[in-house]
């Protein structure tokens, strides 16, 4: 506290204690100011209740007494909170019962420690953020993003509000309501900052399969995948089209990411999966393969299974067994997903991707590496293939590619089919 100061503060003490009604606007709001300004708090809260009882036209010095109970009680360590969890909450409502949701004022800080709070408990309390995000009004937070030092932008107030009440709506099990504020947000014409649109869209997605509404929910997975860390999509998806008994759609996102991870250990969940799939084709040699396999990989990593290795497979080990469960479920894709044919109409050898001609439709795009066996590709060859709906995120809406291709060496007459 400089020279100045110190001589203000003893300054308006003494015409504090004469008459607390005598401060005008300007005094009342520099006195608490300085106060607060200089660590004392306290002196702060006790001059703004006074000013509460004494001068209760005065306004211009509230948002300083705001702030001054704000980081007394309110800026506070967790454990701290926890201990005195009822006071923590009374000064909250009471800053909120003062101070309007406005520039320089304590109500959103306020409103964000009692947000922290929540997410920093175990589990997450998802109703105690929605009763704090209730208390702001959306359209009055910043849309301006956050930029560090480095310059780096991070999601605005407003895009954080939305993010994390569609979350908390939807972890409370109030699908219709977090489907009605997914919507909101993605009306709102903001510089939306990736993960914060993504993840709003996936918990919007989320909410709609509990709500039944699986075409529309499969379209924004669709539009998601690849997009957020953490989220298996195509797990997602496989459950989502088997749910509503696509059967064939969802092996195609299970057979794909099969296709795509090969063989490991932590592939085990996918694994079994795929046994699910198979079972439910009825398609013995598959299911025999696939239980041998799983079975054995189990065993080498000392873990619990239920299935039995095949007479035909005993004595492989799991790399064996993984060859010959690709080899066999790679002949027999008819049982499991939809098989299309075509031919290869355009092939660019640099980049590695073609078009293969469909009758009746636009050609579909393919890559060479979703070849099964990375065969090489070459114009006019005739292919079998699978189609997987995905999202070009260039044109903004979803389209097709061919996966799981193989040459087709029967005799099809693709051109007078």
């Amino acid at each position: 506290m400089n020279e100045n100061e110190l001589k203000s503060i003893e300054r308006y003490f003494n015409k504090f204690n004469e008459d607390a009604a005598s401060f005008n606007e300007f005094e009342a709001n520099d006195f608490i100011k300085l106060l607060k300004n200089n660590g004392r708090n306290d002196d702060a809260i006790e001059v703004g209740n006074t000013f509460l009882q004494m001068a209760p036209s005065l306004k211009g010095y509230i948002n300083q007494y705001g702030y001054a109970l704000y980081n007394k009680f309110i800026n506070i360590d967790d454990e701290k909170i926890k201990e005195k969890e009822s006071l923590f909450f009374d000064i909250l409502e009471d800053i909120l019962g003062i101070c309007k949701q406005e520039k320089y004022s304590p109500v959103e800080p306020a409103i964000n420690r009692a947000i922290k709070y929540a997410l920093n408990q175990s589990p997450i309390n998802y109703d105690l953020m929605i009763k704090m995000l209730n208390k702001l009004d959306v359209r009055l937070l910043s849309d301006k993003p956050f930029v560090n030092n480095e310059g780096r932008e991070f999601e605005s107030f407003k895009e954080r509000y939305f993010r994390l009440k569609v979350r908390a709506l939807f972890e409370t099990k109030q699908y219709k309501a977090c489907v009605e504020c997914a919507n909101q947000a993605l009306a709102t014409p903001l510089k939306w900052h990736y993960n914060a649109l993504q993840w709003i869209k996936y918990y919007r997605g989320c909410a709609l399969l509990e709500l039944k509404e699986y075409d529309e929910a499969n379209r924004e997975f669709i539009s998601l995948h690849n997009r957020i860390k953490g989220v298996n999509f195509y797990e997602v998806l496989y459950k989502t089209n088997a749910t509503v008994g696509k059967v064939k759609e969802a092996n195609a996102y299970l057979l794909y990411e099969f296709f795509e991870n090969g063989y490991a250990l932590e592939q085990l969940p996918l694994y079994q999966r795929l046994n699910e799939a198979v079972e439910n084709s009825g398609n013995e040699l598959l299911i025999k393969v696939v239980h041998s396999f799983i079975k054995a990989l189990c065993n080498e990593n000392q873990k619990e299974c239920n299935f039995t290795i095949d007479e035909k497979y005993q004595g492989k080990d799991s790399s064996s067994l993984y060859d010959e469960m690709y080899d066999l479920i790679m002949s027999h894709l008819d049982s499991l997903v939809t098989r299309k044919s075509g031919k290869v109409v355009y092939y660019n050898e640099q980049n590695q991707f073609g078009n293969i001609s469909v009758y009746d439709h636009d050609p579909i795009f393919f890559r060479q590496a979703d070849f099964a066996y990375d065969e090489e590709v070459e114009r006019n060859i005739r292919v079998n293939y699978t189609v997987l709906p995905t999202y070009d995120s260039k044109k903004q809406r979803l389209t097709e590619k061919a996966i799981l291709v193989t040459i087709d060496d029967s005799d099809y007459d693709f051109i007078n089919r």
